[in-house]
């Protein structure tokens, strides 16, 4: 037998330590974005007995990664440290490197990020995209540039996510589109403040509806403050944006009964920006709006960030970002291992757990 990974000769050697180090690691990754955390409810959130989450704890605390407290559980600043730093070592050893570069060469981004976890169980897997999100938009970040955001869950994580320090100077921060009439704190024009803030940075909104009929597109675009930040949205030389699946976006569109019918026999599975896309990247549908088309991505934005998580989602991934250019996709292993398996490829191929 030849041992390719230094995962196969620790699981020969001590199986117990990757559980174990799996475990912990999300214990700490909890509390990281929950402290303080109480011993009762992060043994309902792990789904565990008391006992477990107790001496799991005491061994976290003799190795002084966390502090207990009459308030709860917190992380020391080792602890803290051992979070943010641990996620690289920790995907090499569950084999989500590997991932991330089949992805790569499947949907031909030039970088993809996995974060640990199924979104579709686990909260805090939403905001570990946020944080990964957000550490790339920092590196594409310099002096002068416009960043389109959207709307969504995912963008609001970013948002939530980035720290809060000063950008180079002369930055202005937009939405990527008009509104949704969303819940307020996932509308575009609501992250795109959020972020500006965090950056300390210009912004500019649109206080418009992404869907509108073409005539009355065509009076909008003749209005000059409109216009003015229209022009600012199509200079974007960074986007950041969400991924919907067609039905969820066509609902929240407000598509009546038969418009869901039609969508659905016409083959979507994926969604942004007004546009509907099959399984095979093809437009099924395209509902005219305000902000930045796809389309014009490849000759215009310098980088071009897409954030989805979720099993669910996977197909509409493949759709948009399979389809179009794009420099950074951040997905958690879920949606990662359900692509793999839309390709035809069993994810066990790659020594993921």
């Amino acid at each position: 037998m030849v041992l390719t990974s230094d995962r196969e000769m620790l699981s020969l050697l001590a199986p117990e330590i990757p559980e174990i180090l799996v475990q912990r690691y999300h214990i700490l990754r909890k509390i990281f974005y929950s402290a303080p955390a109480g011993r009762r409810s992060l043994a309902a959130y792990f789904q565990v007995g008391e006992r477990v989450i107790r001496r799991e704890i005491e061994v976290l605390r003799n190795q002084g990664l966390v502090t207990v407290e009459h308030k709860g559980v917190s992380l020391t600043a080792t602890g803290r440290s051992l979070v943010k730093s641990i996620t690289p070592f920790l995907k090499s050893f569950l084999g989500l490197t590997v991932l991330e570069e089949r992805l790569i060469d499947l949907l031909k981004v030039k970088d993809v990020i996995v974060v640990p976890g199924d979104l579709e169980n686990d909260e805090v897997v939403l905001w570990e995209m946020g944080r990964a999100a957000a550490r790339i938009l920092r590196k594409c970040l310099k002096e002068g540039i416009v960043l389109a955001i959207s709307g969504g869950t995912s963008c609001a994580a970013v948002a939530d996510m980035l720290p809060e320090t000063p950008a180079p100077a002369g930055i202005t921060v937009v939405p990527a589109r008009g509104g949704l009439g969303e819940v307020v704190d996932y509308q575009a024009n609501t992250i795109a403040a959020r972020v500006a803030q965090k950056l300390k940075a210009n912004y500019r909104l649109l206080h418009l509806p992404d869907s509108l009929s073409s005539k009355a597109l065509q009076v909008l675009l003749r209005e000059k403050k409109i216009k003015e930040v229209l022009d600012l949205i199509n200079s974007a030389g960074i986007l950041v944006h969400g991924i919907g699946t067609a039905e969820e976006m066509a609902r929240r569109r407000g598509a009546d009964p038969r418009e869901m019918e039609r969508l659905y026999k016409q083959g979507a599975v994926g969604e942004v920006f007004g546009f509907f896309y099959n399984s095979t990247g093809g437009v099924v549908e395209h509902i005219p709006g305000l902000g930045l088309y796809l389309d014009d991505l490849g000759s215009r934005v310098e980088n071009v960030i897409a954030v989805a998580g979720g099993r669910r989602k996977a197909a509409a991934i493949v759709a948009v970002v399979g389809n179009h250019p794009h420099d950074f996709l951040v997905l958690d292993e879920g949606a990662a291992k359900k692509i793999l398996e839309l390709f035809g490829e069993a994810h066990n191929n790659i020594n993921l757990v």
